[in-house]
């Protein structure tokens, strides 16, 4: 399989494997690996962990972007109410809702943040119900139109984001199924 990831990851993947799942190490464009997280949501306790969970809020969904602390770039890693299989097809979301959600730091060092991504919808398989026009563009629930090899790499169906603590260890912080 070749590498596969969402577009609005573009110009932010140090690495890419496939591992259980697609599995992608983020970077800044200019190749730092050390970044900050930065949300919006709730954190909540999930399994007993003792780490927390970024979570939607009740108010809107979630937002998560990193940010260089050298540089002082910030980008997208995840919007809950504009990525994924659901959010492209599915659920419809106030536009007001999703314009202000103010980012507060999670409360980790700057860290190496490592995502993997679920790919379980067979779009080549059922390309017809997409209904692709002459273009060979899809329309999406929001009505805007996005051609079909995007929605192949942005239809995502599972997110998780992780941080690589100080011993090395990989330490979920999001889990959001997208379908």
């Amino acid at each position: 399989m070749s590498e596969k990831y969402p577009t609005w990851l573009t110009g932010h993947v140090k690495e890419w494997a496939q591992k259980r799942l697609p599995t992608v190490t983020l970077c800044s464009t200019t190749g730092n690996e050390l970044l900050e997280v930065w949300y919006y949501g709730d954190l909540l306790t999930l399994n007993e962990e003792p780490q927390l969970y970024i979570v939607p809020s009740y108010f809107a969904p979630e937002l998560v972007t990193a940010r260089d602390p050298e540089s002082g770039e910030e980008f997208v890693i995840f919007d809950g109410g504009r990525h994924g299989y659901d959010n492209m097809f599915c659920d419809e979301h106030d536009p007001s809702e999703l314009e202000h959600r103010p980012l507060k730091r999670y409360e980790i060092p700057a860290s190496k943040l490592v995502l993997e991504l679920g790919y379980s919808v067979d779009y080549e398989d059922e390309k017809e119900d997409f209904e692709p026009d002459e273009a060979d563009t899809v329309e999406l629930i929001n009505g805007e139109r996005m051609p079909w090899e995007q929605v192949k790499r942005d239809g995502i169906d599972y997110i998780a984001l992780y941080y690589v603590n100080e011993k090395g260890k990989p330490v979920q912080i999001l889990d959001a199924e997208l379908a």
